[in-house]
């Protein structure tokens, strides 16, 4: 959405992108380190977070990489790898941070309910096969779940319920 305001045709700017982002009551910026490391995300993601930490406006974070100090674990991505050392500190000291572990309610099927996911994280649990960032070494599957009438307009996809 905010690259999209660098391109002529479009008439709405950077900044008018931006400053509802800086200047909600509280903000949540899901799965950070995901997004792929550029400079401009860095310097964007700094301006968001130094602003809204500088007007001490709440902010949450998520991340599905382990918070680990540098090289603590080789093998392992951490947050730190993510999004660096400058945004790491920041984060640790504006943040509480809390470890949340649990199944994922993208692995259920349609018939099952949270017994069977909670089995299935035991399971996976106790098979050994979660790295620290609670991920498998399979790939990712995804399709549209419903009749795809919750389009969030923004070029990360649609979002729906059950």
């Amino acid at each position: 959405l905010i690259r999209g305001t660098y391109n002529n045709e479009v008439k709405t700017t950077e900044l008018d992108v931006l400053k509802p982002v800086m200047e909600a009551d509280l903000l949540v910026l899901d799965d950070l380190g995901a997004e792929k490391t550029s400079e401009w995300v860095e310097e964007t993601l700094n301006l968001i977070v130094n602003t809204r930490y500088n007007e001490r406006r709440a902010t949450i974070f998520t991340s599905n990489y382990p918070d680990l100090p540098p090289d603590t674990n080789p093998g392992v991505i951490t947050l730190h790898d993510r999004i660096g050392f400058r945004m790491r500190s920041r984060l640790h000291e504006m943040c509480d941070f809390l470890d949340l572990e649990g199944a994922d309610y993208r692995m259920l099927l349609s018939n099952e309910g949270v017994p069977a996911l909670k089995r299935n994280w035991e399971e996976r649990r106790l098979r050994g096969k979660l790295d620290q960032a609670g991920r498998t070494s399979r790939p990712a599957k995804a399709q549209l779940r419903g009749d795809g009438k919750a389009d969030l307009k923004w070029s990360g996809g649609r979002a729906g319920s059950k």
